[in-house]
């Protein structure tokens, strides 16, 4: 039985362990965070939760509809189309997926996902992996964690499931794919969680902006859909993301420059000035959204058993439906390079 190390534990390093379990082999997913979601995270604080990574998801493809309907009799996701209010910019009124949701957080996903996973895979969170390099004992890989250390696993193939930037020095032993995930860039963004001790003078729990120049991209009340809990002498809570151009300019800003901001665009999209939040934290992603994915669905290279998948990755969709988001992506890329692989190595 094949035994395969995938690094990464965000949407598509959780998705191809669990096909490649599924189909007979053994899998060690390492991550370098506590515990497993990637940019499907969630900030707890003594004001209550933010889901100040990934601000919902759309589900454009058969596959992957299925899927989210298979989370949502679960109970782990949500459509809020039918209770969302929401304010576009003039030149954003095209038709969109309606917006999906975790219960009770974005987070809360990828931790039902990980407790579901196969008995064949093992979850190691807090594992740094720093290199990728041939087996000392022969055929295979080995992993040369954070500290210099190598891990005493030997394994057959190796999935890389994180950022193509972080990907890129990871698939050093693939220059094409590595050179492919140096060329796929990912744009940053600045996000704020903020809390208020009295309501907003707004009906609204969505404000979208259309001018990519503008200072922010969406805004979205946390604390108003299903699942949320209320943190006491709290009325709401907002997460702010940035523009990518806004945050380019202001990569290296002060958090407390990048909260003002944030507020003051906020206040300029409701239209009258707001009290002074009793909660602020910004917090930057240098690797938000991929500019440009990649066509093709994942990277496999046969001959090594290295392999690539994730938001990077699987850039269409179905014929004539809209291009998938990056949490689609990830799954979809996954699941994609899982049967490559199995038609490959096909353990018996």
């Amino acid at each position: 039985m094949s035994h395969v190390a995938v690094i990464g534990a965000g949407i598509a390093g959780l998705s191809v362990a669990a096909e490649l379990s599924v189909n007979g082999y053994t899998v060690s997913l390492y991550d370098k965070s506590r515990g497993p979601g990637g940019r499907c995270a969630t900030r707890r604080s003594a004001f209550g939760a933010f889901d100040h990574g990934a601000p919902g998801f759309s589900a454009t493809t058969a596959a992957f509809r299925a899927q989210v309907a298979v989370w949502q009799r679960a109970g782990w996701v949500f459509g809020d189309s039918e209770t969302e209010g929401i304010a576009v910019g003039d030149a954003s009124r095209c038709s969109t997926p309606p917006p999906i949701y975790g219960v009770p957080s974005t987070n809360a996903l990828a931790q039902q996902l990980a407790a579901s996973l196969p008995a064949g895979v093992a979850l190691c969170a807090n594992s740094h992996v720093a290199a990728i390099e041939p087996s000392a004992a022969g055929a295979g890989w080995q992993l040369r964690m954070n500290d210099g250390a190598f891990h005493a696993t030997r394994f057959d193939a190796v999935v890389v499931a994180v950022p193509a930037e972080q990907a890129a020095a990871l698939l050093a032993p693939d220059a094409a794919l590595a050179d492919a995930m140096r060329h796929t860039r990912s744009d940053p963004c600045w996000t704020l969680m903020a809390a208020w001790a009295h309501p907003l003078p707004t009906a609204l729990d969505t404000y979208r902006s259309s001018d990519m120049h503008d200072v922010l991209l969406l805004a979205q009340r946390d604390d108003a859909r299903i699942g949320r809990t209320n943190a006491e002498g709290i009325a709401c809570r907002w997460v702010l993301h940035a523009t990518p151009q806004w945050t380019i300019e202001h990569l290296e800003a002060p958090p407390e420059t990048v909260i003002v901001e944030l507020l003051r665009a906020f206040e300029g999209h409701l239209g009258v000035r707001v009290d002074t939040p009793v909660h602020a934290v910004a917090h930057r992603w240098r690797y938000a959204q991929v500019r440009t994915p990649r066509s093709e669905p994942c990277g496999w290279n046969a001959a090594l058993r290295l392999g690539a998948c994730g938001d990077a990755w699987y850039a269409h969709g179905d014929h004539g439906s809209p291009a998938p988001d990056g949490i689609e992506r990830a799954w979809l890329s996954g699941r994609a390079l899982a049967q490559q692989m199995h038609r490959i190595l096909s353990p018996g």
